[in-house]
This record gives structure tokens, C-alpha cells and sequence, in this order.
């Protein structure tokens, strides 16, 4: 969990899927052997997305969102350090405050359902190495 630190930036990759980069601020108590915590210690990471997380960072998150991440640690391309790659992000909900707006569905046409209807498979001939069954099979 972190807050982001400094504007998006989003750009395009080589291979043309959206790339999404900030800087996040990590706040973590760290404990002691004794079992004690210490004082809150701040750090900055870099953040990157890539493809559908990055796509929706790019019109969800700004500068100062708190958000909850997962996905793994990575050495950044110029090798001079890490970033953490985020596959999945959402707004942290105890310090975000968003309002949700929901749209009603669409309805179906009438005498329409609303996915393709399943077509019948053919029934498999009886062969040597899957004789018919000569009695009914129960729960089949």
C-alpha cells in the first residue's frame, strides 16, 4: 500500500501496449527482534503497468491516490535499479474517498436471448474401445 508521489506519466511501448510509470511513497513501522515497532520510515519506489493495469491507472490514478498493488520486483531497463511492475491495483478504500455511479443494463430484446443459443452435439457412435452401455447409467 502506497501513495502516489508525483504526477503519471504513460507512454507507448515497441511493441505498441500502454506503459504507465510514477513514483510511490511507502510509509511501513518496521519490528524490532523485541517485538517492538520503531518510527514510520518513508521510501520512494518506482511503479510501473503495462497492458490493461496500465490502461486503467491512466484514467483512474493521479498524484496523491492511496492504493493497494500486487505484482513483482524487477530490475529497471537502464540497470540502475529496481521497480516494482504492478499487475492489479485498487484504490485503498479507508483513505479514498470515490463515489461510484452505476449505469442501469440495457435490456434485452423481447423473444431474444440475450447470448448464442447451444446447438446440439451429435451423439458419438458406439465403437470397440467405447461400447453403448447396454443399462442406463445413473445421473447421466
Amino acid at each position: 500500500m502506497g501513495e502516489i508521489a508525483s504526477r503519471p506519466q504513460w507512454s507507448k511501448t515497441t511493441t505498441g501496449s500502454t506503459r504507465w510509470f510514477a513514483r510511490i511513497k511507502i510509509t511501513a513501522r518496521r519490528r524490532h527482534p523485541d517485538g517492538t515497532y520503531g518510527d514510520p520510515e518513508t521510501s520512494f519506489h518506482n511503479l510501473v503497468a503495462f497492458g490493461h493495469a496500465a490502461e486503467r491507472g491512466r484514467t483512474r490514478l493521479r498524484e496523491g491516490d492511496v492504493i493497494v498493488a500486487a505484482g513483482y520486483v524487477r530490475a529497471n531497463l537502464a540497470g540502475t535499479g529496481e521497480e516494482f511492475v504492478m499487475r492489479w491495483w485498487g484504490h485503498e478504500t479507508w483513505r479514498t474517498p470515490y463515489a461510484v455511479t452505476r449505469t442501469t443494463p440495457v435490456p434485452a430484446p423481447r423473444g431474444r436471448l440475450p447470448f448464442r443459443a447451444r446447438t446440439p452435439r451429435p451423439a458419438s457412435p458406439a465403437t470397440a474401445s467405447n461400447p453403448a452401455p447396454s443399462t442406463p447409467i445413473r445421473g447421466r
